[in-house]
């Protein structure tokens, strides 16, 4: 009798076929989420870079970040780039109540980024930044451990890489937390240092210079405060020409304009 085994080899050698034959197809799909994915996050990024001509490609950029982050559901970069782009635009929302879930949501991306890569300066970063938000926006007993958080990851991030921009930008951060709090947060010769290492790695971050010129002002060093803040506003290539056509240079402006 013929064993019924032989009728099985036909079926098996005609599967490993299939299989081979789709490895190809499998390989192609997987580089094309990867290309896919990389665009997503480069438009992302141009489009933050446009907010300054029109906000409403915050809203464009957030929706692009989200596809992206669906893409690749567990990369941590994705992660901390939608909380980029959301905590930019909880900083243009009128709403409070809007803004805090926003700012909130800022800190759960950024927290999920460094679960899944705790060296990820990016996350530390944001989470820092959005704690410090927070922070201002809440009551005193509140603030208190917000600061302390924010303290915590901001120095991490430079701790962890400070050659990485976002590192250089916890410096700018840190120094106004140091320079704006009350006692017995508030630390003038820390709140110098840091902006002073901030403005040498990056003469071009508008913030720093403008932080820089801030806390000048507040040690009662005008000439040399007015001499920032004049270097903020000449700045040529602003690294980030949004954040300084926005925010930074119109500041200056107004603080310059108050020094007797």
């Amino acid at each position: 009798m013929k064993s019924k085994r032989g009728f099985y080899l036909p079926i098996v050698f005609f599967s490993i076929l299939i299989l081979v034959a789709l490895a190809p197809s499998a390989h192609a799909r997987a580089d094309e989420a990867a290309d896919r994915f990389k665009s997503l996050m480069e438009q992302g990024w141009a489009l933050e870079g446009q907010m300054h001509v029109d906000l409403a490609n915050l809203d464009r950029a957030i929706a692009v970040h989200k596809e992206a982050l669906a893409l690749a559901p567990d990369n941590d970069e994705a992660m901390w780039r939608l909380a980029e782009v959301i905590f930019k635009k909880s900083e243009e929302v009128t709403d409070k109540k809007e803004r805090k879930t926003m700012v909130e949501r800022t800190i759960l991306l950024a927290e999920q980024a460094l679960a899944v890569n705790s060296k990820s300066v990016g996350g530390m970063y944001w989470a820092g930044t959005a704690y410090a938000r927070l922070a201002d926006m809440s009551g005193l007993f509140s603030a208190a451990g917000q600061v302390k958080q924010a303290k915590a990851y901001l120095h991490q991030a430079i701790d962890t890489d400070p050659n990485h921009r976002l590192a250089v930008l916890s410096g700018v951060i840190l120094a106004k937390i140091y320079s704006e709090s009350p006692w017995p947060i508030k630390d003038m010769e820390q709140a110098v240092d840091l902006a002073r290492w901030a403005v040498a790695k990056d003469p071009n971050l508008t913030l720093a210079s403008l932080t820089m010129g801030r806390i000048l002002l507040a040690k009662n060093e005008t000439a040399a405060a007015r001499t920032e803040l004049n270097r903020c506003l000449t700045t040529e290539h602003p690294t980030y020409v949004w954040d300084a056509v926005l925010y930074d240079w119109p500041e200056a402006k107004t603080v310059l304009a108050g020094i007797k």
